[in-house]
């Protein structure tokens, strides 16, 4: 089971100056920060996934995170000089981007070209993507109903995983094809992944997966099991339940990706600091200049801004003293508290107290943590929540290797 995760812009500056909260001096964006795998000797993950929808170039007006000069030069050099990787890269049409348009807006040869021109060495037919996955779409005797744009998004998928697959052959293309599944029920899931074999396809993706809970995903993946060959690769499209991978092993999936070891880091309300045994609160010191509410404080005459300042650094000196073992954990916290009291009332009290107890960043032998030490804990800034983002990478491909290995 191989880990894949989707690129979305997440790198840092490796010379950012925590101190003075500033980059570089000669920072350029994306070409002298660096990406996760750059940072680790042990792989972070198995291969990367690019969508279509984070490039800006001009097919379809998206909010990409690549700009207009980032797009035309992912292109010109392809996406393993781009990224700076020389693993397995997936490329993806970006669904999610689109989904309110009655039909995609790539058509396959255009999309082919693409993948051949970015030199990916995987890559997925164009499919609508379908929300309303439900078990009771199978039973005679509900109310439910297929609606008409249910089985058009059916019919429009399974048409392009068609089209792109003749087309794949006919062009030789050094890409591995990939047919995606998009169904609302067990049983339409089963048809739609027996259809893409029955085509040809050796390996095809699972979709729609993404708002769906660990039971649920689970009992599509079954039931689309039993009716392929055992041989038949599956991948997993945006699983974020990368924590429940264990109830998954049985049906021999291939692959998946996911950006959630990431994204916790900064926008789990608890958990955004993995460890082999816990999964930590981050510690919210913000910047008084940067935070909403303490700013309308501020311009309402509520608080100085100068003595936001000064909670803030003493804050901050509070956290590096005691990892230093300068100052007690009580102090440290009461600072902390005192601080973070003045922009938001339901402080994690006794989840801080864990963090700074245990000093995990202390003991943890990735790179990471090794070279920034407590400044991996705060919750602060980009370069802060990122690189914890990076470790929770980190974490979690030796998670899944332990739980790999487990397995034979």
């Amino acid at each position: 089971m191989k880990y894949i995760f989707a690129d979305s812009q997440d790198f840092i500056d490796p010379d950012y100056d925590f101190e003075r909260d500033a980059y570089s001096k000669n920072r350029v964006l994306q070409r002298t920060d660096r990406y996760p795998h750059e940072m680790f000797k042990e792989k972070p993950y198995d291969g990367m996934l690019v969508s279509r929808a984070i490039l800006a170039d001009g097919v379809y007006k998206t909010a990409g995170a690549y700009s207009i000069m980032q797009s035309q030069r992912f292109k010109r050099e392809g996406a393993s000089k781009f990224l700076r990787y020389d693993g397995q890269i997936f490329g993806d049409c970006g669904a999610f981007s689109y989904v309110k348009l009655d039909k995609p807006p790539y058509q396959n040869q255009e999309m082919i070209d693409y993948y051949v021109q970015c030199g990916f060495t995987h890559a997925f037919s164009i499919d609508h993507i379908i929300f309303e996955y439900d078990k009771k779409f199978d039973d005679e005797d509900s109310d439910a109903v297929v609606t008409d744009d249910m089985k058009n998004r059916f019919q429009i998928t399974q048409a392009n995983a068609k089209e792109f697959l003749r087309i794949s052959k006919e062009k030789k293309v050094s890409f591995e094809p990939i047919g995606v599944v998009q169904a609302w029920s067990p049983k339409s899931m089963q048809k739609a992944s027996k259809s893409l074999v029955d085509m040809g396809y050796e390996y095809i993706a699972i979709g729609g997966l993404a708002p769906l809970d660990a039971d649920t995903c689970e009992e599509i993946v079954s039931a689309i099991r039993k009716v392929i060959p055992q041989e038949t690769k599956i991948h997993l499209f945006g699983f974020a339940k990368a924590n429940q991978l264990k109830q998954f092993l049985p049906y021999n999936i291939t692959s998946f990706d996911s950006t959630s070891p990431l994204t916790r880091a900064f926008k789990d309300k608890k958990f955004n600091y993995f460890t082999p045994k816990e999964r930590y609160t981050a510690i919210r010191i913000p910047s008084s200049d940067g935070t909403a509410s303490l700013k309308r404080k501020i311009s309402s005459g509520v608080i100085s801004q100068e003595n936001a300042q000064k909670m803030e650094k003493l804050s901050l000196k509070a956290i590096r003293d005691y990892d230093k073992g300068m100052t007690s954990l009580e102090d440290a916290l009461d600072k902390i508290t005192a601080y973070e009291k003045l922009f938001r009332a339901k402080i994690p009290i006794e989840r801080y107290q864990q963090v700074l107890k245990d000093k995990y960043w202390q003991q943890c032998s990735c790179e990471i943590c090794q070279a920034v030490g407590v400044e991996v804990i705060i919750f602060r800034n980009s370069n802060r929540n990122r690189r914890r983002g990076f470790h929770n990478l980190w974490q979690f491909m030796r998670e899944l290797e332990e739980l790999l290995k487990g397995q034979h």
